[in-house]
């Protein structure tokens, strides 16, 4: 009885997390195809095919659940890419292959569309302001404890590391912003050699141990 009992709450807590997944996965689809505006929780409830009485089991109201597909759907998922891609420098210096990998994975599609549509919204909307400034600063948290890990800087600064990768990101950042309205792929491109170096006397990778 014991076992079935045990396997049944799996079952259970499994359909919990599916639901859960389907949720945040819908709502991050809503606000790249409609915008933060036009992602009412009907459309979410019908993209995730979860029911009006289902999805209030994980969260209070949709800016809640918007708020916790932005921290389980983009940036933790953004920390894992980090994670995955800063194991695979080697090398001295901060390579471009590092600053067009951050342009086409965050900068770039539906990360930069649904983050600037968040970003937006978070200016007139308190509520949600509250809900995602927590958010932000655990992901820079995070990021900062990767840069410190992999990279260290050189004698010709006396800057953080994690501020000149920090700054590295917003720079980026605002050209994702800018390639918007203004979209052209071989100027961004030029603009991030120039960058790279900028920046390649100033930092360097740590090897590993």
């Amino acid at each position: 009885m014991a076992a079935k009992t045990n396997t049944k709450r799996k079952s259970q807590e499994q359909r919990s997390r599916e639901m859960r997944k389907r949720l945040i996965e819908a709502t991050l689809d809503c606000l790249e195809e409609f915008g933060y505006h036009g992602t009412s929780l009907p459309r979410i409830l019908d993209r995730a095919g979860v029911s009006r009485g289902g999805w209030n089991h994980h969260f209070k109201t949709k800016k809640e659940l918007i708020a916790s597909a932005a921290r389980e759907g983009l940036f933790e998922e953004a920390i894992k890419k980090a994670m995955e891609e800063s194991s695979e420098f080697q090398g001295n210096e901060i390579s471009q292959t590092l600053l067009d990998y951050i342009w086409d994975n965050f900068y770039q599609g539906r990360a930069r569309n649904i983050w600037v549509e968040l970003t937006v919204a978070s200016r007139t909307d308190k509520e949600l302001n509250q809900l995602m400034a927590p958010i932000f600063m655990e992901f820079v948290d995070s990021l900062d404890t990767i840069w410190r890990r992999k990279f260290k800087t050189t004698v010709r600064t006396k800057a953080p590391v994690e501020l000149l990768l920090n700054l590295t990101l917003y720079v980026i950042g605002g050209m994702g912003i800018q390639s918007i309205i203004h979209d052209n792929p071989r100027y961004y491109q030029s603009l991030r050699e120039q960058w790279t170096k900028m920046l390649t006397p100033l930092l360097s990778t740590v090897k590993a141990k």
